[in-house]
């Protein structure tokens, strides 16, 4: 070892009082090592099989613990009888045949083949119904492989047989077992003496006896619980839990700031920087949480904490990765995902439905969100799955439809059905009527229907340019009524519906009705990447005046609130493109897109005019003015002129103005990372009065936001002037207005560098 090295472990040790980290010894009386399961564990559990509504023959051959003749006896037994999940003796079987499936018979045999304890399990789960049923509707299951079951085994055996959570058991087998649609192998790889799914199991039952978890945690179903117990592939151990559960305790809807229990801190506190291997080395006894708590972090380690923490107290949460930067999310109640440290949006480290939020846990809350409901759909997906298994491919079909007439969005459910309408010999014109009727009740989830639409892209690829175009027409209105974010890259969804188009004037057609579409919708983050990808794909490759058409076609259908009384239809004309360029713009900058912003600025100095701001500034700080690339304004309001805020970042200045909120702001990104002096910020004439308290921020990535100067009273011109060697690519002014939402309007926003 070094002798640096050792200094640095003398110091940790002097620092910490020369203690080490403790695991509570009560919650390992049951751990079993990997290698013992192999061997086949403990002693045999001797308890009585569970009360099943099977028929004798499969028991019996449930009892030879030979999976390929199970399910061949199961789908020998289906013919002939009416498959209804209102059958009891029928859904067990189809439950049964649907487990098989997923799992893989070969697997099932020789986990069985293992052990008499690991027979005796499996054949206890063959006849537990509402087991089978608590596993198979969690969300994902584990597919082909063992590791699902292995974890409800060793779960069983720890409990002498009596299992006391059967649905945080399955949670924790979904979240080790991935599923078809996320299977990391790394789940099966990590320590099993840091990421132990019999440990967690009964540190929740531990910690919920005890009454010191989330009181809707005993509420929570097993797709909920999934993002309680953690993903073993990304999350942190088994030591974290304990650890944040003791340590960082706050309100219960506050857990979404709960990372910063640690500080930000790069270089460590030993000089070591975060991309080293040394950076925690004094803690390496310590848990992963602990260690972050007392030597800090970035971005990855405090998002983690903040994941964990809310997690060890049994609230749902996932960390998320962003560009440059990590992030997570945590949910206080149903449907409510709250960011914390920037999510979150972004990519989901654990999922169900994908891994892109918000698309990817709005789909998922949307789903499970009536319980009967999807309890229901599920049962009838198993039968649909047994009738396809039995040869009747009509009959699958009839009952996947009467599974998505309870959960339509269910994108599992719609993959089968597509399958099923395949093998019964699906024309394009029938594909196109069930899409024509499907894509509709994506309300709210649009970019779900895109990803469902994928399932017949070969059928799409046959049908006619017309079809095609009517089909994204209504692609694009349920995107335009479900909230977007800058995570979710609408263009890649753009280019490959337009690359299908074979004429020009269809794919012409197609850009004017989305562009029509997403230039009234609520939300302008699409609105602002569709102008993106219409900028390069037209404006910048010389096709003008087809972008000229087709947003001047989009422009007359938008809504107008002129109120001017003149009926001269130039000036409507004219108003209405005004209207639609400030739309634009805005939709530009909420989609962070520099390129439309500047592209979209100048283009509307055409139509609406230079800004005629003119106001010299009188304060002075280092440096000279630095170009924008974009300017950003937190909201707009009827008082707002977009195609003006470009100048706001210009001596001359410009004007902007937000909607009433508690903390409006404005953002300018520079081209690129600079080191930057400072800058001056200065009120538009009247009201001053609204802005008072405000902070300037800046920020590396555009997600992290470094407070360097604040004010209690800002006065008209307010120059700040930043410590030497700043670097940064964005700046933020934002002001405080907690004591009641207010407006916020200016008029330079200048940045200063040398």
């Amino acid at each position: 070892m070094k002798a640096g090295t050792v200094i640095k472990l003398a110091i940790a040790l002097l620092l910490t009082g020369g203690t080490t980290y403790a695991m509570k010894p009560e919650l390992f009386n049951n751990f079993i090592p990997v290698a013992q399961h192999a061997k086949g564990g403990k002693q045999e559990v001797k308890k009585a099989l569970p009360k099943s509504n099977l028929p004798k023959e499969v028991k019996d051959a449930i009892n030879t613990a030979d999976y390929a003749k199970v399910q061949e006896v199961i789908v020998s037994s289906l013919k002939g009888k009416t498959i209804s999940p209102d059958n009891a003796e029928v859904l067990e079987m189809c439950m049964l045949l649907e487990v098989i499936r997923e799992t893989g018979a070969d697997v099932m045999t020789q986990f069985a083949a293992a052990s008499k304890e690991h027979k005796s399990f499996l054949e206890r789960f063959a006849l537990d119904a509402a087991w089978q049923e608590l596993y198979l509707g969690c969300g994902l299951v584990p597919y082909q492989t063992d590791v699902g079951i292995d974890v409800l085994y060793r779960i069983w055996q720890s409990d002498k047989g009596d299992v006391k959570n059967k649905g945080l058991a399955v949670a924790l087998a979904s979240a080790w077992g991935g599923g078809e649609t996320d299977p990391h192998p790394r789940k099966t790889t990590r320590d099993p003496n840091r990421f132990d799914p019999v440990w967690r199991y009964k540190f929740f039952i531990k910690n919920a006896e005890r009454g010191v978890l989330h009181p809707n945690f005993k509420n929570l179903k097993p797709w909920e619980l999934r993002f309680v117990t953690g993903n073993p592939w990304q999350d942190w151990d088994d030591r974290s839990f304990e650890w944040a559960l003791e340590n960082i305790n706050v309100p219960w809807d506050k857990y979404y700031s709960s990372c910063w229990a640690a500080t930000y801190t790069d270089p460590s506190k030993f000089g070591d920087s975060v991309q080293g291997g040394m950076y925690n080395l004094p803690y390496t006894e310590q848990s992963q949480a602990e260690a972050c708590h007392r030597n800090g972090g970035v971005c990855g380690a405090m998002s983690h904490l903040g994941c964990v923490a809310a997690q060890a107290h049994g609230i749902p949460a996932y960390t998320v990765g962003q560009p440059g930067h990590c992030a997570y999310a945590v949910r206080p109640e149903r449907g409510n995902w709250v960011g914390g440290f920037g999510g979150p949006d972004g990519g989901m480290h654990n999922r169900i439905f994908g891994n892109q939020a918000p698309t990817s846990y709005m789909l998922m809350e949307t789903v499970f969100a009536d319980d009967e409901s999807i309890a229901k759909a599920y049962r009838h997906a198993f039968c649909a799955r047994a009738l396809a298994a039995t040869g009747d491919t009509a009959g699958a079909v009839a009952m996947w439809q009467k599974a998505l007439e309870l959960s339509p969005l269910h994108p599992f459910f719609r993959t089968a059905l597509c399958e099923q309408m395949k093998a019964q010999g699906l024309t394009t014109d029938a594909a196109y009527d069930y899409l024509a009727k499907t894509i509709p009740l994506y309300e709210g989830n649009g970019f779900a229907a895109v990803n469902m639409m994928t399932d017949l892209k070969e059928e799409i690829a046959a049908m006619s340019d017309e079809q095609k175009v009517k089909l994204y027409t209504l692609c694009h209105k349920v995107i335009s009524g479900t909230r977007s974010s800058w995570a979710v890259k609408c263009e890649d969804i753009i280019q490959k519906q337009s690359d299908t188009l074979s004429s020009a004037e269809a794919k012409e057609q197609y850009l004017g009705n989305s562009l029509a579409i997403h230039m009234n919708a609520t939300d302008a983050t699409t609105f602002g990447q569709l102008l993106e990808w219409a900028l390069k794909n037209y404006v910048e490759k010389g096709q003008e005046e087809i972008f000229g058409r087709a947003f001047t076609t989009a422009a007359a259908q938008a809504e107008t609130n002129s109120g001017s009384g003149d009926d001269k239809a130039e000036a409507e004309r004219l108003n209405k493109l005004s209207k639609a360029y400030d739309k634009a713009i805005i939709a530009a900058e909420q989609a962070r897109s520099a390129t439309a912003f500047r592209s979209l600025t100048a283009a509307a100095e055409k139509v609406c005019g230079k800004c005629p701001v003119n106001i010299a500034l009188k304060s002075t700080v280092p440096g000279k003015p630095l170009p924008a690339a974009m300017f950003r304004i937190s909201s707009t309001c009827q008082w707002d002129t977009p195609s003006w805020h470009a100048a706001v970042t210009t001596p001359t200045g410009g004007k902007c103005h937000t909607g009433k909120e508690d903390k409006p702001g404005f953002v300018v990104e520079l081209p690129e990372h600079r080191y930057i002096s400072g800058c001056i910020i200065r009120k538009v004439d009247g009201n001053e009065a609204r802005m008072n308290a405000a902070t300037v921020y800046t920020s590396e990535d555009g997600a992290t936001w470094v407070a360097r100067e604040s004010i209690d009273k800002t006065p008209k011109e307010w120059a700040v002037t930043l410590p030497e060697g700043t670097r940064a690519k964005w700046v933020k002014v934002e002001f405080d207005n907690s004591k009641g939402k207010d407006f916020a309007h200016i008029s330079h926003f200048v940045i200063y560098g040398k």
